[in-house]
């Protein structure tokens, strides 16, 4: 008995876990088009465009610098790692191959950033 019960927990930890976004939709070049601060409305004015590789890696161009690390999703969370830094997610509202949607946390405040495919 315990046996099957071990078995049905590992199976839904393994269900539980997986993202229901295709990671595979993420490779390309994305464009920043809309960032809102959710709590007022204003827009954000800065660039903030991705680059998504199939070995798991990742790049950010914010005009003025650059962010390279590798990335991964589950569940809900698009997660990246900047090298030599800390882990950061934001939670993906939507993803198609031509569009991409999330909501970030900055320094305590909610934004929601929508990009689109450039390639």
């Amino acid at each position: 008995m315990k046996y099957v019960l071990s078995v049905m927990l590992c199976c839904f930890l393994m269900v539980a876990c997986q993202s229901k976004y295709d990671v595979t939709q993420m490779h390309g070049e994305w464009k920043t088009v809309q960032w809102i601060k959710s709590n007022s409305g204003n827009s954000v004015n800065n660039p903030m465009n991705f680059k998504f590789d199939s070995d798991d890696r990742y790049e950010v161009d914010y005009g003025s610098e650059t962010e390279v690390g590798r990335y991964w999703i589950a569940g809900d969370y698009l997660h990246t790692v900047e090298e030599g830094r800390a882990e950061k997610k934001v939670r993906i509202i939507k993803l198609t191959k031509d569009s991409l949607e999330f909501e970030m946390n900055r320094a305590g405040y909610l934004e929601m950033v929508t990009l689109v495919r450039q390639n």
